[in-house]
């Protein structure tokens, strides 16, 4: 009897049959990942935003009003403005470097920080740089979601991206949120 040196015909069609028969078993599961994975990018860029935020405040000891641009030769740059109290003079800090100083927390251009979907991050603040009080919110917009902050109807923000694989929870971070002393009943004059 002569020695086989190879695989059959036979033997080559069930194994590709059986690869086969894997292959259309995990697609289906692996389609929906690339989606799912822009949301967790989006959350975990809202968390470093977030902690850049942080880092700052624990540097100065106090934040920069945020706000973004809507003009169309700007659109989405980040506009940072410091307040005139001693712990801006005290830690250094000027309207140039205070944005230097919140993208090195970043790791990254604020300008170049992008959502999975092209867009930039979103900012929504009533925060007062001289008094230290009121809230920040970082979001990804594109939805049909909204947050509320402060006590004013104004100051909610429409449009924000929910996240279907989150319960529908709205993409957004509240960065910081100090009450005035009007929001608290604080009567001091």
């Amino acid at each position: 009897m002569k020695k086989r040196k190879g695989f059959t015909m036979v033997e080559l069609m069930v194994v590709i049959i059986i690869m086969a028969i894997l292959g259309l078993a995990v697609i289906p599961s692996l389609m929906g990942s690339s989606d799912k994975a822009k949301y967790s990018r989006a959350w975990s860029d809202l968390t470093a935003i977030s902690n850049a935020f942080t880092a700052f405040y624990g540097r100065v000891g106090n934040l920069p009003d945020v706000s973004v641009s809507e003009s169309e030769s700007e659109a989405g740059a980040w506009t940072l403005t410091i307040g005139t109290g001693s712990e801006w003079t005290n830690a250094g800090i000027d309207a140039t470097n205070a944005k230097d100083l919140l993208q090195s927390f970043l790791g990254k251009p604020i300008d170049k920080l992008k959502d999975p979907w092209g867009a930039n991050y979103q900012i929504a603040s009533s925060w007062d740089p001289d008094d230290g009080t009121g809230a920040i919110i970082v979001y990804v917009t594109g939805g049909s979601g909204s947050v509320s902050f402060g006590t004013d109807a104004d100051e909610d923000v429409k449009d924000v991206r929910t996240d279907p694989y989150n319960n529908n929870k709205v993409m957004a971070k509240l960065v910081i949120n100090v009450p005035t002393g009007e929001e608290t009943g604080d009567q001091t004059p």
